[in-house]
């Protein structure tokens, strides 16, 4: 299952990310797959990219009252939670993402880099979430960075 939910979230992102010839586009989607609209804070992926993609990331389980800590993302990130409430307090960014943030299952959200934040579980119910660093060549290594002490 997670597999899957993890194929559709890829196929997603690069459908948005490269237009398709026009006989592709008039395909019929396969049966029993399902795509509903992505949705971001900051809108679409605004870099124009002429090397191939690095997507990598994993899925992250936060138990009840977990929080991952003060981190710090150096590429674009997209975020969809699988199961449970996702609360994400931003120390900065533009309207709309600066301060709390609540994403329900089948929510997404992109963190378009280098914010600080903390992820938090403030329910009695497990929270998982897919995390995709979406990079190219060159750029820094997709990893988190917390703020030294």
């Amino acid at each position: 299952m997670l597999t899957k939910v993890c194929l559709a979230l890829i196929m997603a992102l690069l459908v948005g990310l490269v237009s398709l010839p026009a006989d592709a586009q008039d395909s019929k989607d396969p049966k029993g797959v399902k795509v509903k609209g992505l949705v971001t804070s900051l809108g679409g992926f605004s870099a124009t990219v002429n090397a191939p993609l690095l997507v990598s990331g994993g899925t992250v389980d936060l138990e009840p009252g977990g929080q991952t800590g003060r981190q710090q993302f150096r590429v674009p990130t997209y975020i969809y939670v699988i199961e449970g409430v996702l609360t994400t307090d931003y120390e900065a960014g533009p309207v709309g993402m600066k301060g709390v943030q609540y994403h329900a299952a089948g929510q997404s959200f992109m963190d378009n880099g280098a914010w600080w934040h903390s992820h938090m579980n403030r329910t009695d119910k497990p929270v998982k979430y897919l995390m995709l660093h979406i990079a190219y060549p060159g750029r820094p290594d997709p990893v988190q960075k917390p703020e030294p002490e």
